[in-house]
């Protein structure tokens, strides 16, 4: 029995460990498909742009993926300023062409990482046969992104003086005092 135990230990704390790294909360995926961009492009190519941050959110290393074409017809990916729906300019160049996958760091300042969350960035892959933009994807980040955003609120102070007896009839019979418990 205690040698099976002696096994067991190492091998649930491998689980446990693998486990806490598959839940990684900083990993951000935005799909990029060709109904996105604007106008909207028929196109058998999607793809997606994997963000890897580190604790503060102000760096990452990001890989951009597509299918459905070969290399050679990626032009070009970048982040761009502007809320879904409408184009906008470049704010982060991700890569040049000749890729179906490849990989970069990005580094954002506070006021660029405000920016990022606030859903007026998106990811735009270019191609050969579509040379303003073959598929798209909006920046959406999770609540909690931000490190801190997830903090519960203070504490309330409580009230002054001790709390009001209950009114007790005699003889009647009370049900136990549960304090506040979310009952009214």
């Amino acid at each position: 029995m205690k040698r099976l135990l002696l096994l067991l230990v190492p091998v649930l704390a491998l689980l446990h460990l693998s486990s806490a790294a598959s839940a990684d909360p900083y990993v951000l995926q935005i799909d990029m498909f060709g109904d996105n961009q604007v106008p909207p492009v028929e196109t058998q190519a999607w793809g997606f742009v994997r963000f890897f941050f580190n604790d503060d959110r102000s760096e990452a290393n990001y890989t951009v993926d597509i299918k459905g074409y070969s290399g050679s017809a990626v032009t070009g990916a970048d982040i761009r300023r502007g809320a879904a729906g409408q184009n906008g300019p470049v704010v982060f160049h991700l890569a040049d062409g000749d890729f179906i996958v490849t990989a970069g760091h990005l580094k954002l300042s506070p006021a660029q990482l405000q920016e990022f969350v606030s859903g007026d960035w998106y990811v735009s892959l270019t191609t050969s046969f579509h040379p303003k933009g073959e598929v798209r994807g909006q920046i959406v980040v999770p609540d909690g992104f931000l490190p801190g955003a997830a903090a519960p609120p203070p504490a309330q102070p409580a009230p002054a003086g001790p709390p009001a007896a209950p009114s007790v009839t005699p003889g009647a019979i009370q049900p136990p005092n549960t304090g506040s418990a979310g009952l009214r």
